[in-house]
């Protein structure tokens, strides 16, 4: 099943093991509102494929950002819901109005 995220990147990582190759995605996204048994924001860790590393070379300078992450559900260890990115697609900054 796939989703999309609006979510705010604040970093990732990449490894190479025996040619096996991946990352994460480290992101947030406030808490809802309607939640009392949560405060602030929740950071998660997100799959990712090599790729979506050096995609986010060329908005460094600019992390943390929004970006809409196109994400697969998988289930992960202990049965716990985990997501694989498939895409990212920066967001616009939202221009404000005087």
């Amino acid at each position: 099943m796939e989703n999309y995220l609006n979510l705010m990147i604040i970093g990732a990582t990449r490894y190479d093991i025996d040619g096996n190759r991946g990352g994460s995605l480290w992101a947030y996204s406030p808490a809802e509102a309607d939640d009392d048994n949560r405060v602030g924001n929740e950071v998660m860790k997100i799959a990712c494929d090599w790729k979506h590393i050096d995609q986010l070379r060329n908005h460094a300078g600019n992390l943390p950002s929004m970006f809409t992450v196109k994400a697969q559900m998988k289930a992960g260890q202990g049965g716990k819901i985990t997501f694989k990115a498939l895409e990212l697609k920066p967001q616009e900054p939202i221009k404000k109005t005087a």
